[in-house]
């Protein structure tokens, strides 16, 4: 069944709540695929913190010339993590409403994630080019990000079917 197409701008906005929710079923994906929250030992540098941290890190100081102390490193990779899947629901929410394809449309964005993060993180020193890791490690991070992918999908489909029955 085909519903009434919405404006861009109720497309990133329901884009963007369904970006937070299929974040929240990422984050705890990626918490139980990696065998719960085990307590780490905090970091010694910047260069032990996660990605988002270090991306967090080099915007606040490079633009914002906001020094980040690394105690504050665990609260910046959570900012990262949820703006970053937040935002990517808008660039769903587009898409979706264009091509009403949802299953297409969730792993398009799982692979526009993953392709956006082995383009930019290397360029940032923070990752190896993709071509550098076996293909089972790229599998892999590309079926985490799926789950994510279909996750906003899903949370995409659920805030219609909401939507609709207002």
């Amino acid at each position: 069944m085909r519903h009434r197409k919405k404006s861009p701008a109720a497309a990133v906005l329901q884009g963007l709540a369904a970006g937070a929710i299929g974040n929240a079923v990422f984050t705890l994906y990626q918490r139980f695929a990696q065998g719960g929250g085990e307590k780490q030992e905090p970091p010694r540098d910047w260069s032990e913190t996660p990605e988002p941290a270090q991306v967090g890190r080099r915007v606040a100081e490079g633009v914002f010339q906001q020094e980040v102390p690394l105690e504050q490193a665990g609260l910046v990779a959570q900012v990262v993590h949820w703006l970053y899947g937040t935002c990517w629901g808008a660039f769903y929410g587009l898409v979706q409403e264009s091509v009403e394809q949802p299953v297409a449309s969730g792993v398009a964005l799982a692979g526009a994630v993953v392709a956006t993060d082995y383009t930019l993180l290397p360029a940032m020193n923070l990752y190896k080019p993709p071509w550098r890791y076996p293909a089972s490690t790229l599998a892999k991070d590309f079926g985490h990000h799926l789950v994510y992918g279909l996750s906003v999908a899903g949370a995409y489909r659920a805030l219609d079917a909401l939507g609709r029955s207002r």
